[in-house]
């Protein structure tokens, strides 16, 4: 039990947005992004004939002859914090954008040596030169990223394509199951799309220096849903809250929002029991208590084994953690030991920003005397016990 219930601030008001609210991108702009990725989509698959026609998108000379190289059919799927539903708007715009994230597959045959056939530069070049006359008709703008295409699109906004490869084979017998069960039952469908998923070890992401590198998105896909099935909505909530209070600490900074999901994650971990709906200030400040600690070690990627998705400069660490103390220390004094609602929500915007909405009247305040008989026992050390001979 806390001193003060501000529940109401993070998701609970109703004659105002809530801070949830408030972090949400507005319906226009949500309607911009897909009506561009619409567009994008419409463009490169426009263009894809031109990949078996055009030598430089092709690195084996087995297919020196185009007319034996397959014919390519690309495929989309978006992912990342749109998929999700953990998009914030930006805290800090134009500074910080609101991007999506729309993966672009490309079914072709893999070489002896578990390659593509296709050119990864290649790929980069095409998805640019298929995309130049759509940005220019549109002012949008093309900038170079080592792991995908980035569409600059207006202010505050961008569409990244990073460019995948999987198997030819493998890509036929799925879209053969799925038409084959497309009149069949929703559970039959479902069968089908499980059985057929690819190995995570044949979809590869294309560098723009040339190389490939292996990649699953729909592996942290399904982490981030079953984080959402074990501990219910309020994990992708609290995963926008320090999302949001990141962006507002920093313009920008190392801390991922992987990196942010996994630590809340292991934070909620740490509970004696799972976590409910109707108290996200309390959660809040239960994950603020272990962040320090959390970003002082490493912290792995969940679903690459054995790669750190926290290993910044020691200086970074060092400003995260600080960062990570303060946040910890302000939540302590405004949920445990502030008595006046006006100064919770003070302290509260201190680190959240202006986005935790002003509403006093909105702070349950309960007796100082039932918060200190709630509050956890504190540990005191036993007394010394000194022997003695006196009778």
């Amino acid at each position: 039990m806390t001193l003060a219930n501000a529940h109401a601030l993070f998701c609970g008001l109703r004659s105002q947005p809530s801070y949830l609210a408030n972090l949400t991108i507005e319906e226009e702009q949500r309607l911009g992004l897909m009506a561009a990725r619409r567009e994008i989509r419409t463009a490169l698959k426009a263009a894809a004939a031109g990949l078996t026609t055009h030598d430089e998108y092709w690195q084996d000379s087995s297919y020196s002859n185009w007319r034996k190289r397959p014919s390519i059919e690309i495929k989309f799927m978006t992912q990342g914090s749109f998929a999700y539903g953990t998009i914030n708007a930006p805290a800090q715009s134009p500074h910080q954008e609101i991007d999506l994230d729309d993966g672009m597959y490309v079914p072709v045959d893999f070489l002896s040596n578990g390659k593509p056939a296709l050119a990864a530069k290649g790929l980069f070049a095409f998805v640019e030169g298929a995309l130049a006359d759509l940005c220019q008709a549109r002012n949008w703008r093309l900038a170079e990223k080592p792991n995908c295409v980035r569409v600059k699109l207006w202010p505050g906004a961008h569409i990244d394509i990073p460019i995948y490869s999987i198997p030819q084979d493998r890509f036929v017998a799925i879209k053969e199951s799925l038409e084959k069960s497309h009149t069949a039952a929703f559970s039959a469908r479902d069968s089908a799309m499980v059985s057929w998923r690819l190995p995570s070890d044949k979809i590869m992401l294309a560098q723009r220096d040339g190389t490939w590198l292996q990649s699953d998105p729909q592996q942290l896909h399904d982490w981030v849903n079953s984080r959402s099935e074990r501990y219910g909505p309020v994990y992708k909530r609290l995963c926008r809250f320090f999302k949001g209070w990141r962006d507002y600490a920093w313009v920008k900074s190392p801390l991922s929002s992987l990196c942010i999901m996994c630590a809340i994650d292991k934070a909620l971990q740490r509970l004696p029991a799972l976590p409910s709906e109707d108290r996200d200030d309390a959660l809040v400040l239960e994950v603020a208590k272990a962040l320090p600690d959390l970003f002082k070690g490493e912290i792995e990627n969940p679903v690459l084994d054995h790669l750190c998705i926290n290993g910044w400069e020691d200086h970074d660490r060092k400003e995260i953690v600080a960062a990570a103390s303060e946040l910890r220390d302000e939540m302590q004094s405004a949920l445990e030991r502030t008595g006046d609602a006006e100064l919770v929500v003070k302290k509260l915007r201190n680190k959240f920003g202006e986005r935790i909405p002003y509403r006093p009247d909105s702070i349950k305040m309960a007796s100082k005397i039932a918060a200190v008989v709630a509050a956890p026992a504190s540990s005191v050390a036993a007394p010394s016990v000194i022997a003695t001979t006196s009778g």
